[in-house]
């Protein structure tokens, strides 16, 4: 046993385990542990049984002809939460869609709870940061978890107008997310944090004001003090190190760009383009002096409906034997397929990092673009 599992086996102290009844388990196990090695999880064997490492905890799964035997191990009861739930999770996907494995686990960290990276945040003020830009403050609890650069998304949980006591995602006894009534279940929005203070237990989140208000934007025109919604995450990708930085963004994206560019080192250079509708909608963004900003007015056109990013892009020189970059664009779903295709002729493999993505997409509802999105990853 290396020195890591054996600290992990000394710190130990809760567990909870299951039997998976399964026609074919040796099936469900090998997908399993291949995608949890993509997200950097150890797997071992130990007595016959495979054991599974991931962020501090452990999953030990004994195979047989008809069952997986699964015990998972953990120093609190958040991280055990966690676990089992991937396990659960992962196993439901990869069985057959015919045969939905039943499982009810035992032990430690039973009965229904919140999932492990789930808060509560109590709404503390809103102020009007441009016409079209509100900036709600908002306090909660344990929020170091999501005070990282590298992944600067969350997933808002939003209770729908006039519920008092909103269905808030709960982990059953099967280590799976308990359904929740449609009527007080909250609507999922992804969003940025544009300030955090892990020491003040206190965030900020920037929401773009539409009139036609989708769920996040309606929240934001009637949010007030005392106020509540669920939050989860962190993900997405952020900041990378680089020799130079080309950010590309539309409002939906600004608050990111914002966050990355306050935290850039200080003898950071780039260029920042940021397209809003007139220079009302402008902000002062602390930088690097190496960091050029350029506002992109579209005036009365409607979002998204012009190439002012791709243009943008096509007037950065990127030479051959140029700095390391890190180009970071996010926008409408022509906007980013554009930009996508003309990045590929300026990124060096070798030498450039790069996150090219879609927000929104002009006429679709939330729901309609994250479908299309995975339709389109799916053809590859």
């Amino acid at each position: 046993m290396d020195r890591g599992a054996k600290s992990l086996t000394e710190t130990i102290m809760l567990a909870t385990s299951t039997r998976i009844a399964l026609a074919n388990p040796a099936s469900v196990l090998k997908p399993l542990c291949e995608h949890l090695v993509e997200h950097e999880a150890v797997i071992t064997e130990q007595d016959g049984a495979t054991v599974i490492t991931l962020d501090g905890s452990r999953a030990r799964i004994d195979l047989s002809a008809t069952a997986l035997d699964v015990t998972v191990e953990a120093p609190d009861v958040a991280t055990l939460i966690e676990m089992k739930r991937t396990i659960a999770s992962h196993v439901v996907e990869f069985a057959p869609k015919d045969a939905a494995p039943q499982m009810r686990w035992t032990g430690d960290g039973t009965g229904p709870a919140l999932p492990p990276e789930f808060r509560i945040l109590t709404v503390t003020g809103v102020e009007r940061i441009t016409p079209h830009m509100a900036r709600i403050r908002f306090k909660g609890e344990n929020l170091a978890r999501y005070d990282h650069l590298d992944a600067l998304h969350v997933r808002l949980f939003i209770p729908p107008e006039d519920v008092s006591e909103p269905s808030w995602p709960m982990v059953g006894d099967d280590g799976l997310l308990l359904p929740s009534p449609a009527e007080t279940r909250p609507l999922v929005r992804k969003y940025t944090i544009r300030e955090i203070d892990v020491a003040a237990s206190t965030l900020a989140i920037d929401f773009v004001l539409h009139e036609d208000a989708g769920p996040g934007s309606a929240f934001a025109f009637r949010a007030q003090a005392g106020d509540r919604i669920g939050m989860a995450g962190p993900g997405g990708r952020g900041l990378k190190a680089a020799e130079r930085y080309v950010f590309l963004a539309d409002e939906t994206g600004l608050p990111a760009v914002a966050r990355m560019l306050e935290n850039l080192p200080e003898g950071a250079v780039g260029q920042a383009f940021i397209e809003v509708a007139d220079a009302r909608e402008e902000q002062a963004l602390r930088r690097p002096a190496g960091m050029a900003l350029t506002w992109l007015h579209r005036g009365a056109a409607a979002p998204g409906s012009l190439p002012l990013l791709q243009d943008a892009l096509a007037t950065i020189d990127w030479p051959a034997d140029g700095p390391s970059t890190y180009l970071w664009a996010a926008a409408e779903y022509a906007a980013f397929k554009a930009i996508r295709a003309a990045s590929r002729d300026k990124l060096r493999p070798e030498r450039d990092q790069n996150l090219v993505v879609s927000y929104w997409r002009s006429g679709a509802s939330d729901e309609e673009h994250v479908a299309a999105k995975k339709a389109e990853a799916a053809k590859g």
